[in-house]
């Protein structure tokens, strides 16, 4: 429960540092790209939560790594307003992309890591499902730290590269979907 509520924050926050424009017939396409990019976040956000809540129903126990690294999860998505204002205001700034880049790939790897140490103790799930989604994970994790120094190339590839990765949460595929053992 603890975790849900700060989940809540986080997303209170980001909704009230958001920042429009005032809406003109001249600055339609900054609202909607801005308007996007929270959307983006927010998605981002609610997958974490999604794939959070999954985890910890399947654990028996808790032990001081896990409530740790939860912690560590917890702290780094409270990070993601500030690169998504930032993004939403300087879109086309590679600065804003490597910023956006460096909070969410803290992001992948804090929960990459949490759920490596959760997938060891849960016996119960068949050690290849375990695998698969450790490898989901850090392939996520290690196209978050790519798209850092691609920002500095352009900010079109790691623009894909943010939106690929939570689509991939909505594939199909017991297999493909991260957490889903």
């Amino acid at each position: 429960m603890f975790s849900d509520g700060v989940i809540a924050i986080i997303i209170t926050l980001m909704v009230l540092e958001i920042k429009l424009p005032a809406f003109t017939s001249d600055n339609v396409h900054d609202v909607i790209r801005h308007v996007g990019v929270y959307a983006l976040s927010f998605i981002v956000i609610g997958i974490l939560w999604l794939n959070h809540n999954a985890m910890f129903e399947q654990l028996e126990k808790v032990n001081a790594s896990i409530v740790w690294l939860n912690f560590l999860l917890l702290f780094f998505m409270s990070l993601i307003p500030l690169p998504t204002e930032a993004l939403g205001l300087d879109f086309f700034s590679s600065q804003s992309h490597v910023f956006y880049g460096v909070v969410m790939t803290l992001n992948a790897a804090a929960y990459s890591t949490l759920q490596l140490v959760v997938n060891k103790n849960l016996t119960h799930i068949p050690e290849k499902n375990r695998r698969d989604v450790n490898k989901l994970n850090w392939i996520c994790t290690a196209l978050y730290a790519i798209s850092i120094p691609l920002s500095l190339i352009s900010i079109y590839i790691p623009t894909g590269i943010f939106i690929l990765i939570p689509a991939i949460y909505f594939i199909p595929s017991k297999k493909l979907s991260p957490n889903r053992l």
